[in-house]
């Protein structure tokens, strides 16, 4: 989905309506959205109600809509009489059930809100900039205070949307937004992350931009890319992937890379380890242990991973290795594959240790770690731009592979110079192994359409963010495989 700036939303709205698409019309479909999102977001969690912060304008307005669509108990607190709102708010004030509560509030104190309430943010939209004014301020901080989840309506309230700065140095702290139509870029510049949590995009069937600043990859993304296999389909052509993971400083690794691969929908993944790992191991992955004197792999490993790469469609690498100086050897070997090549972990601190040997066609995805990622550009004299998006055009320019650059909104970069920003996942998945997962899920990907590397990278990020979105507290990167296959049975038309 193309980013854009606020003018440009307005615009394509203003397109819509010109084509015969009512105002009121695109605020029914942005509240009703929400209200889906909204539900599927307090699913499984126990609210006794919902808090409509409701301002005065159309931001205002698709929070009534939201409130008369969310199917909870609601309360609406509103900056002044829903009859004096105008255009397409004073509609969705109109069609509002008479059995919500509306308060008309100066200001708001703890009290205010309960443990169980859910807050919905509708204070200030997209066209807000400057300082807030006292009112705002107040309701903000208190809304945040309170300790409730909220979920905000296209922009966390006192975030500016195409800076994405809180200029009045406070703003909404959401663990939900859902924007309208297109994304902002404010959702993912500056203080819009933080402000922002988790993303979800409601399409109210305003036009393709034909201008943006850039992309970011939502659910309808992955619906495009992901098919229900063929009935007649058969395990070869679902994609054959050799993963070498690893050692016995790390053994744990390869069994996650390996779970997440066979969840992810390879037909055949294969394992290549130096020591038989502690955890048990699935009954459908094929294990072969290269044998070496040092635990981990080394020159000795080369010819059991010559033989496997042959029968594999990709291969992913790196997974647990430990920093042992055989590995150089081996990543040169591994450099020689003519498929898909997915480097991960200490595959990649080899590369950096030894730049010397990187000699790789296009098909390469590197996933590295902003730890990582540093290693690498001070080796191969890659610029260490502030900015995540260009750190990681830089790199995969360089290495000539898709970079996978890790962390919130993961950019996924491709050599051509196009690029994408992730918009699933959330705290829990800043835990030991979810990389090896992450690595595991592209890694089937690729073998199963091995032709188009970026957009498999794209899809197993997001995946893998929304494998930790459906875990619960003391989530663990155990868990991360058969939620990763759950969000694609979802996701797969």
């Amino acid at each position: 989905m193309k980013i854009i700036r606020i003018d440009t939303m307005r615009k394509l709205e203003q397109q819509a309506i010109a084509s015969g698409v009512p105002g009121y019309e695109l605020m029914r479909r942005a509240g009703e959205g929400a209200a889906r999102e909204i539900r599927a977001f307090a699913r499984g969690r126990e609210f006794g109600r919902a808090v409509v912060l409701a301002g005065r304008g159309n931001n205002g307005g698709d929070a009534l809509v939201v409130a008369a669509r969310l199917g909870l108990p609601v309360t609406i607190y509103a900056t002044g009489p829903l009859n004096e709102l105008r255009g397409e708010a004073a509609e969705a004030a109109r069609d509002l059930p008479e059995n919500i509560e509306v308060r008309v509030c100066d200001g708001l104190t703890g009290r205010d809100f309960r443990r169980d309430d859910l807050i919905i943010d509708g204070l200030l939209g997209t066209g807000f900039t400057g300082e807030l004014r006292p009112r705002f301020r107040n309701w903000i901080e208190t809304a945040n205070r309170s300790g409730c989840p909220i979920a905000a309506l296209d922009l966390p309230s006192g975030i500016n949307g195409d800076t994405g700065k809180a200029d009045s140095g406070l703003a909404i702290r959401a663990e939900l937004t859902v924007t309208f139509g297109c994304p902002k870029c404010g959702l993912f510049r500056a203080d819009g992350p933080a402000a922002s949590g988790r993303l979800r995009l409601v399409d109210i069937g305003v036009p393709e931009p034909e201008e943006s600043e850039g992309e970011a990859f939502f659910a309808a993304d992955a619906e495009e890319l992901l098919h229900r296999p063929a009935y007649d389909t058969y395990k070869n052509l679902r994609g054959r992937l050799l993963i070498a993971a690893g050692s016995s400083d790390y053994s744990g690794a390869a069994v996650l890379c390996s779970r997440a691969a066979l969840r992810a929908g390879a037909g055949i993944v294969r394992l290549a380890t130096p020591v038989r790992p502690y955890a048990a191991l699935p009954g459908a992955l094929i294990v072969r242990e290269v044998d070496t004197a040092a635990g981990s792999f080394d020159k000795e490993s080369i010819p059991a991973l010559a033989e496997m790469m042959q029968q594999s469609d990709a291969v992913a690498a790196g997974s647990g290795w430990s920093q042992c100086r055989g590995s150089a050897a081996v990543l040169s070997a591994l450099l020689e594959f003519p498929g898909p090549l997915l480097l991960d972990a200490d595959a990649l601190n080899t590369a950096a240790r030894e730049p010397q040997r990187w000699l790789r066609h296009g098909k390469t995805v590197i996933t590295p770690h902003p730890g990582e990622a540093k290693r690498l550009a001070e080796a191969f004299g890659v610029p260490q731009f502030e900015d995540r998006t260009n750190f990681a055009l830089a790199l995969a320019a360089k290495l000539d592979a898709v970079t996978v650059l890790k962390g919130p909104h993961t950019v996924v970069a491709d050599p051509s110079g196009r690029w994408s920003l992730n918009t699933s996942g959330c705290a829990a998945l800043a835990t030991a192994g979810s990389g090896d997962v992450l690595a595991g899920i592209i890694g089937a990907l690729l073998a199963g359409n091995p032709e188009h590397p970026f957009e498999m990278a794209k899809l197993g990020v997001f995946l893998h963010g929304l494998a930790g979105e459906t875990g619960k507290a003391g989530l663990i990167a155990d868990d991360l495989p058969e939620f990763a296959a759950e969000a694609k049975a979802r996701l797969t038309r």
